[in-house]
Parts: structure tokens; C-alpha cells; sequence
């Protein structure tokens, strides 16, 4: 009798080595994929944040205009307290849109005819200050300002930031009373 001896090489066959690449790749494109997202949703959400913070400059601008105004009338000088913020020929006067630039202090209308109308934000490469001041670098932030004026002693501030981010237009919107509060 004679004995057979099989000689079996152990290792991997050329499936077997096609079926491991292809199971590390997926987990390799998971993570890949999972890491965008995050990348995209941080990117985002530093968006949205810078956005709050323009329309909330925008309303402090403002109140500090009415403050300003009330003020004016304990120092002995008759002003509105709407002056150059809503009344009759002021940029943002019901029915008007109109943008805050904070670093000049002013508000203005700049050609906006209705929300998503006015021109685009600048800023400052130096200060990082917001304003429509021309020679400074276009940003991908509109601010625009709408005020309604609902009695003598009250004004709703409306004020949307709107942006695009790749093909998709975001926007924040906040709304402000303002009460004349002497």
C-alpha cells in the first residue's frame, strides 16, 4: 500500500484576496464619507453662527440709533425717536428694505427693492470689521433690514442674513420690538 501525501499550500486565494480589498475599501469609504459630513456640517454651523451675529449687530445698531434719539431729548434737542430708522424718507421706512453697515454707523437702502435684493456684505481682510465699504473683499453674506412700525411708542425689526453654501441658499432671520421706553 502506498500513501498518498497531498502537499496543501496555505494562503489566500486570488478571491479571497479580491473579497479583503473590497471589505477594507468599504470601511475605508465609511469613515471617508462620515468625515465629510462632519467637515460640511462644522462648515455649516460656523455659517449659520456668523449669521446670528450679523443680524444681531444689525438690531443693536438700531437700538443704539433709538437710544441715541431719546437721549437727545433729555440734552434739550426735540428728536423722534424714530429718526433715520423709520419715519417718512428714512432708508428703512415701512415698506422699505434696507441694510445696517455698522462700521460707518448707518442705515442705508443701496438699491434693495424686497428681501434678497440688497448687495452682498464686504469685509474688512485687516479688521475683520462687516460694512459695504467698496475696497474691501465680498463675503457670501446678504443683510437685510425690514421695519414695521405698529404704534406710536412700538417698531417690529425684521432682519434676515441670508448665504449660499454650494448650491444650497440658507438664510436667518430675526425679529426685534422695539418700544420707546421714555
Amino acid at each position: 500500500m502506498t500513501k498518498k501525501i497531498f502537499n496543501f499550500r496555505r494562503g489566500f486565494t486570488v478571491l479571497e484576496t479580491i473579497i479583503a480589498i473590497a471589505v477594507v475599501s468599504l470601511a475605508i469609504a465609511g469613515a471617508t464619507s462620515a468625515v465629510r459630513t462632519g467637515l460640511i456640517g462644522a462648515s455649516i454651523a460656523k455659517e449659520q453662527v456668523k449669521a446670528f451675529y450679523l443680524t444681531q449687530e444689525a438690531i443693536e445698531v438700531i437700538r443704539n440709533k433709538r437710544d441715541g434719539n431719546i437721549l437727545a431729548n433729555f440734552n434739550g434737542t426735540p428728536t423722534s425717536w424714530l429718526a433715520g430708522i423709520s419715519e417718512v424718507g428714512a432708508p428703512c421706512a415701512p415698506g422699505n428694505t434696507c441694510v445696517v453697515d455698522a462700521s460707518a454707523y448707518s442705515l442705508s437702502n443701496l438699491g434693495c427693492s424686497g428681501w434678497n435684493s440688497c448687495p452682498y456684505l464686504r469685509q474688512d481682510p485687516s479688521a475683520y470689521l462687516y460694512g459695504y465699504n467698496g475696497s474691501w473683499t465680498q463675503t457670501v453674506f446678504r443683510r437685510e433690514v425690514q421695519i414695521e412700525n405698529v404704534s406710536a411708542d412700538e417698531i417690529n425689526v425684521t432682519v434676515q442674513v441670508s448665504w449660499t453654501h454650494g448650491a444650497a441658499t440658507r438664510s436667518f432671520k430675526t425679529k426685534a420690538i422695539l418700544m420707546k421706553w421714555f
